[in-house]
């Protein structure tokens, strides 16, 4: 049976008020303050795209070809016509508005606080606002959310952590990288006052089988036996099924067999690795550093 897509809550015509005025906007372009395609990759998992042109492999390398090398899309034909911004899923479309306005891409306070306003104005019309959620390094982080937030859509997440008690440890160390250095994470240590007097069974299934990009699942023998990961899993086999794209992101510590998870997808081995190297490894697939070089600012090794 096929898959219906989910409705879109932030409509087109919301979408296009605000990246036409993104777009028309003389002071900097749409990506603010760091190159387009490093923006790019913080919203759209462009190496996991298809290309359009048959000498690339991805869609980083057909829009490198023509935005920057030949410079012969104009922002307007990416965002529109080869990304489809106006179609992708609200939750997506919430991380371009929040990347827009990070202090890495607007690090000026006030031009930001200018950009919410004016996204405010129109996201107001279908029941969302944009909120102040944190700082890093004295300057305000945002996130999009229902205006009444009632409805938990303001907790989606960038990746989820689903592991056994016994590798706890382990995956401490990695959410307290990715923590510093503003990544959206689900890891139930950080959400104690969220979780306390929540059903668990139906929370969890929102949290692992929602809206987030990435599931990072712990394989182990302990994985394997526990109830809980079980519970977490299958909502993410479920929500790997819908998406039909790469969601669960397995790394083993030993080599036991898990239901449903099939054999030939590929793996992180933490026999080799640290939760540092992993963290990193994270950090790559969403977009957020190329390689060990440029992570250095992010990573403490």
């Amino acid at each position: 049976m096929p898959i219906t897509p989910k409705p879109l809550r932030i409509t087109e015509i919301t979408r296009r008020q605000i990246v036409d005025r993104l777009l028309l906007d003389e002071t900097e372009p749409f990506h603010g303050q760091i190159e387009a395609i490093p923006f790019l990759r913080r919203v759209w998992p462009l190496s996991e795209m298809p290309s359009t042109d048959s000498r690339f492999k991805d869609a980083e390398g057909d829009i490198w070809q023509h935005t920057v090398r030949n410079n012969d899309w104009s922002d307007s034909e990416l965002l529109y016509h080869r990304l489809g911004i106006e179609h992708i899923p609200d939750e997506q479309f919430a991380r371009f508005l929040e990347n827009r306005v990070h202090p890495l891409t607007c690090p000026d306070s006030e031009r930001a606080q200018a950009l919410v306003r004016s996204f405010n104005a129109e996201l107001k019309n279908d029941g969302f606002e944009m909120r102040q959620s944190g700082e890093i390094s004295g300057r305000p982080l945002h996130k999009v959310v229902s205006a009444d937030a009632t409805d938990g859509w303001g907790d989606a997440y960038e990746v989820v952590l689903s592991f056994a008690g016994e590798d706890r440890e382990y995956a401490a160390r990695v959410a307290e990288v990715l923590k510093k250095n503003d990544v959206s994470l689900f890891y139930d240590d950080y959400e104690e006052a969220t979780l306390w007097g929540k059903n668990l069974t139906e929370h969890l299934h929102k949290v692992y089988g929602g809206s987030a990009r990435y599931c990072v699942m712990f394989v182990s023998k302990h994985y394997a036996e526990k109830a809980w990961p079980t519970h977490e899993r299958r909502s993410a086999f479920e929500k790997a099924i819908r998406s039909k794209g790469e969601y669960i992101l397995p790394a083993r510590f030993d080599d036991t067999e898990i239901p449903g998870l099939l054999k030939d997808i590929c793996y992180i081995d933490l026999r080799k690795k640290s939760s540092e190297q992993l963290a990193l490894l994270i950090l790559q697939k969403l977009g957020r550093v190329e390689d060990a070089t440029s992570a250095q600012e992010y990573i403490p090794f």
